[in-house]
């Protein structure tokens, strides 16, 4: 399967007790090909929702988050690129006829 997510070989697997390992933003800006800030960023815009928040205040991620963030980036991705590739057709339709 080409769009699983291998966590085996970045290292993040589950612990020795059976409960998933929890990621922070670095882990999971790493395997969604992003920086950390635009992860942090995403939480804070209501769009990335971790499942934990350590004692500390940091922000933990489960490896279903991640499939859940990835699942929406090919999403948002494609509804982007329609939307854009629509609205450059329309200014460029617009311009044409303004300086005719």
């Amino acid at each position: 399967m080409s769009g699983s997510l291998n966590f085996v070989r970045s290292g993040l697997t589950p612990t020795t007790d059976g409960q998933e390992e929890l990621m922070g933003p670095v882990e999971v800006g790493r395997i969604l090909g992003v920086k950390p800030q635009v992860v942090v960023n995403w939480i804070r815009e209501g769009r990335a929702h971790p499942s934990a928040v350590d004692g500390i205040g940091r922000n933990r991620f489960t490896t279903e988050d991640v499939a859940r963030l990835r699942a929406g980036l090919g999403q948002r991705r494609s509804r982007t690129a329609r939307t854009g590739s629509a609205q450059d057709g329309t200014e460029e339709g617009g311009n044409a006829g303004q300086g005719g």
